[in-house]
């Protein structure tokens, strides 16, 4: 063998090495959530070696956690066509459709990892839980059994048979099932709100109130409990739900939103696009789109303004809207802070079942007036809360968001300046079997 050829041969080794190397650097950073590090590596590898398994399972993750879920998918698909065998793979290609709301997609995935290893318990609980959201509760009772006799002691695999019991109505079953969990995971923030939420579709509010106060003994700053028991409790209720309680709730529901209200028959911002149709808005437009979420109403008026801001507080909201592509900017704010810095630039503003995380809305529209230009169209939802002569004007639910009365919402609107278009009464979602009704407000700076 010659000198050059041995040189080669070290090079072409030191080089695998150093891909190698690089992967798993990528793949420490991911878990640490360093994402935006690690996704610069994985794409600069991804451009050296695009047939590594590994490389496209962990992009695909990696993806699918920062909001392009599609994408990642398409990764792993790739990755499982060079390795049909890859059972993490597979399984995770599983959850990826499980969490966008795609359970049809899911289930063939969990079977085929079953076939794979037929003792691995979390493909039995994902199977059961895909099972339970294409309503075959029976198999997805059996499936989730299974999983607990493999794994007895994951708290987990209790809850997901709650959820089901739960679905079935079997309250009682449902009990047992999240408390057998906290017996496992004593302090598990998920099961104690599993728990109050059942007692609440059971109607034992008084229970729901024990849980939270158990849930506060362990953890006495944690905004959903704290929330929750000023909704049940009906004491001590704040004027505003906190920053905290919007951050959790919404960075834990990114990644299902779109697809949970779908199955709710979400309408709300499709009644905001309407509205904003009969203004006849002008293609020249710059729109704010105040609290986006994950950009469900950009995406309807993105067609008919110039430009199109978004704002929210949850990061994992953002990173959905931004994975719709439709947005010009997107901006991770507190609302009533954004509004008070705004510079009057903003020729419309939409604010779909945002101001329902508010009770009292003085301080938040007085400072919408700053966002936009003189004459400029404030449209939003809120959840209306009927007037019966009590001087309530808003109200915290049982659900955790509030309700307000029209002739409130009149005259903070009138008292900020703006002039009232049209207020209309509209169904917004259904919640369990009942319809939401809400206002639809359309305002105009006078």
């Amino acid at each position: 063998m010659t000198e050059s050829t041995n040189a080669e041969i070290s090079e072409e080794a030191s080089q695998q090495i150093s891909l190698a190397e690089a992967l798993q650097l990528a793949i420490r950073l991911h878990q640490a959530n360093e994402f935006e590090f690690a996704q610069d590596i994985y794409q600069k590898l991804l451009d050296v070696t695009p047939d590594n398994p590994d490389l496209l399972h962990f992009f695909g993750l990696l993806k699918h956690q920062r909001g392009f879920s599609e994408d990642g998918a398409e990764l792993i698909k790739k990755a499982l066509i060079l390795l049909p065998d890859y059972v993490d793979a597979e399984n995770n290609l599983g959850n990826i459709y499980l969490q966008t709301g795609q359970p049809e997609l899911a289930e063939p995935r969990f079977r085929r990892v079953l076939e794979l290893n037929p003792k691995l318990a979390a493909a039995y609980g994902n199977l059961g839980i895909a099972l339970k959201d294409l309503d075959n509760y029976s198999e997805a009772i059996e499936l989730l059994l299974k999983a607990t006799q493999l794994e007895p002691e994951n708290a987990y695999h209790y809850q997901n048979l709650g959820n089901v019991y739960r679905k079935l109505k079997q309250y009682p079953e449902a009990v047992n099932m999240f408390r057998k969990s906290l017996e496992l995971r004593p302090f598990d923030s998920e099961a104690y709100r599993k728990l109050s939420l059942t007692f609440y579709f059971m109607g034992e509010i008084e229970h729901c109130i024990e849980v939270l106060d158990q849930w506060l003994s362990h953890d006495p700053e944690n905004p959903t409990a704290l929330h929750m028991h000023a909704a049940y409790s009906r004491s001590n209720t704040p004027s505003r739900a906190s920053d905290a309680y919007v951050r959790q709730t919404f960075d834990g529901f990114a990644a299902s939103f779109d697809a949970v209200l779908k199955r709710l028959d979400y309408r709300a911002p499709f009644l905001v696009e309407d509205a904003l149709l009969q203004l006849n808005p002008d293609t020249n437009w710059n729109l704010l789109d105040a609290g986006c979420g994950t950009g469900l109403c950009g995406a309807l008026v993105r067609p008919l303004v110039k430009r199109l801001v978004g704002v929210d507080l949850s990061s994992k909201m953002l990173e959905r809207a931004n994975a719709r592509g439709v947005y010009d900017e997107l901006i991770e704010a507190e609302l009533t802070a954004f509004y008070s810095q705004a510079n009057a630039e903003y020729d419309a503003m939409t604010c779909v079942d945002t101001l329902c995380y508010f009770g009292d809305l003085t301080e938040v529209i007085s400072a919408s007036v700053n966002s936009l230009k003189p004459k400029g169209y404030f449209l939003f939802t809120l959840e209306k809360l009927e007037e019966d002569g009590a001087e309530k004007v808003f109200r915290l639910n049982l659900h955790g968001r509030y309700s307000h009365t029209e002739a409130y919402v009149r005259k903070t609107l009138t008292n900020a300046g703006f002039q009232i278009l049209r207020i209309e009464n509209s169904v917004l979602r259904k919640e369990g079997r009942e319809q939401v009704l809400g206002l639809v407000v359309t305002a105009q700076l006078s």
